[in-house]
This record gives structure tokens, C-alpha cells and sequence, in this order.
């Protein structure tokens, strides 16, 4: 697989440069019987080993969502299976899996004592068992999740960031960033502008340092990734839609920068050969400095 390039996104960034809008081609992941098969597939996460690997896979619209996991034994990976707990009857999405391998945050609809017969999307996790199984899903309770759905759960540096609609966000989709204490979570705290504005956003993902952010926003109906950098104050700078060659077509999201900030993978409805109109690819895009 050849990946295309472009500029290392710190380097513009603390430079203070636009993105150059040049001829940019994301290579979509083409692994057989692993990713990007016919169905709706986004959310790729793996660990800094590069031996587990997760993914959300679907139908239409994100019906039936699935987690995905597959594992990389002598060089290869692994055809993917649905994780062990996975269950028919719910819908199990956005997986998210720490840079140990050890944790996986999600969300799912499946039902806990205090939702009742609410069939809506909350925040979960599961723990790594010893023998390479995931354990029983934990719900993280009714102080991080509300009445809304939560999406595309993250955690950085303590911090727990995910999307969702409510009245004291901007408009639609908003992210929120709630801090892990001794039992559990704090209340999420909508996050500052400009990250958040009146149209919708979610995915939300930082960099190994913490410098930059990624995330999609709705502008004129189309899911574009947009990207800022932390400034010193601990602020953001104004986000800035990536390249043309990187936002293809109706919708791009799920962005996330490897360990070390040089590969971007993220998800996309690009019209190709085969694949049905709306249904999401994984795509990478290597960063480099030339």
C-alpha cells in the first residue's frame, strides 16, 4: 500500500501556515478480509504495539453497528471477529482503545438498571483480561452520560472527551471533556470555543503531546476534519479545515494521528468502485516533512 503525502501537520501549524490545498489522494486501506469491505467501517484504533486493532463496522445509516477486533500475528493481521461481547441486540460503536491495549471505551445502547427501556447511545468500557478476552462492559454511569446520545469517546491525559447534544452546548453536536477522579468521572464541562460553535462537532482527538486537536465539524452539510493547535495559555487556535485531498465527499470523520504524530487515519464517504453510496472507508495519509 502506497500512501500519499503532505506536509507534517505541527510544522505548518507552528508556523502558522495554511494548508497547502495541492493534488492530495488518501490511499483507502485496502487489507482483504480486514478493512474497508463493503459495509460501513470507521473509528479504526490500535495499539502503540501494533498487535490489536478495533473498528466499527455497519450497515446504512450505522445500523447493526459492530466492534470489530482483529490481531497481528507473525507480520499479518488477523481477520476480523466481533468482540466477545458483542450482542445482536445492541448496537456497539465508536471504539476507542488506549495506547496500552489494556482498556477499550465505547458507546453502545444496550440497556443498564437506571436507563430503563432508553435505547440510546452512553459511554462504555471494558478491561483487557489476562487471557486476551474483554472483560463484562462497564457503563461510566449517569454523571458522564445524559438523556442524548454520547459519541466517539477518548481519553487523553486523564481527560475524557466525547460528543453529544445538549442544552447548555452551542448547537447540535458538541464536545465535552469531563476529568477522571479517584471513583470514577467528574460532570463533562463543554469545551471552550473556538472547538465548539453552533454547528456540529464530534471525534474528537489530540495528538501524543497534547498540542494538537483534530475533530470533524458540519460546514454546509458536508462532515469536514478540521484541526487546532493548543496555544500557550492552554486556549485554541481557530480550527482549520485539513486539504481538499483529506475532506473528499459528504462526510470525513473519526480522525486520529499515530504515536508519533507522522500518520493520519480517519474515515470517509468518498464515492469508490464497489462501495455503495454513504457507506464509510478507512483511509491513511502519511505526514512527513517534505
Amino acid at each position: 500500500m502506497t500512501l500519499s503525502r503532505l506536509p507534517l501537520l505541527a510544522a505548518l501549524l507552528m508556523a502558522g501556515s495554511a494548508f497547502a490545498a495541492g493534488p492530495i489522494g488518501p490511499a483507502r486501506l485496502v487489507q482483504p478480509g480486514t478493512v474497508s469491505a463493503q459495509k460501513n467501517e470507521y473509528n479504526l484504533s490500535a495499539s502503540d504495539d501494533a498487535r490489536t486493532m478495533v473498528f466499527a463496522r455497519s450497515e446504512a445509516e450505522f445500523a447493526g453497528s459492530k466492534i470489530m477486533v482483529a490481531q497481528r500475528r507473525a507480520g499479518r493481521w488477523s481477520r476480523p471477529v466481533p468482540i466477545g461481547f458483542s450482542d445482536d441486540r445492541y448496537r456497539d460503536s465508536d471504539p476507542w482503545l488506549t495506547p496500552d491495549g489494556r482498556t477499550l471505551y465505547f458507546v453502545s445502547d444496550r440497556p443498564t438498571a437506571s436507563r430503563g427501556d432508553r435505547r440510546d447511545l452512553d459511554i462504555w468500557r471494558s478491561a483487557r483480561r489476562a487471557d486476551g478476552g474483554w472483560g463484562a462492559p462497564e457503563h461510566l454511569g449517569d454523571i458522564v452520560n445524559g438523556k442524548g446520545e454520547e459519541l466517539g469517546p477518548e481519553l487523553h491525559g486523564g481527560t475524557l472527551y466525547f460528543a453529544t447534544a445538549r442544552r447548555s452546548g452551542k448547537g447540535g453536536l458538541d464536545v465535552y471533556a469531563a476529568e477522571r477522579t479517584a471513583d470514577g468521572f467528574a460532570a463533562p464541562k463543554l469545551m471552550p470555543d473556538p472547538i465548539n460553535s453552533t454547528a456540529s462537532e464530534s471525534d474528537f482527538t489530540l495528538s501524543r503531546d497534547g498540542r494538537l486537536a483534530l475533530f470533524w465539524r458540519q460546514v454546509d452539510g458536508r462532515g469536514l476534519i478540521h484541526v487546532a493547535r493548543r496555544a500557550a495559555d492552554g486556549g485554541w487556535s481557530e480550527p482549520r479545515p485539513l486539504p481538499d485531498g483529506v475532506n473528499v465527499g459528504p462526510f470525513n470523520f473519526t480522525p486520529a494521528l499515530s504515536a508519533d504524530g507522522r500518520r493520519l487515519t480517519f474515515a470517509s464517504t468518498r464515492l469508490r468502485e464497489g462501495q455503495a453510496e454513504g457507506m464509510a472507508d478507512i483511509y491513511q495519509i502519511e505526514l512527513t516533512t517534505d
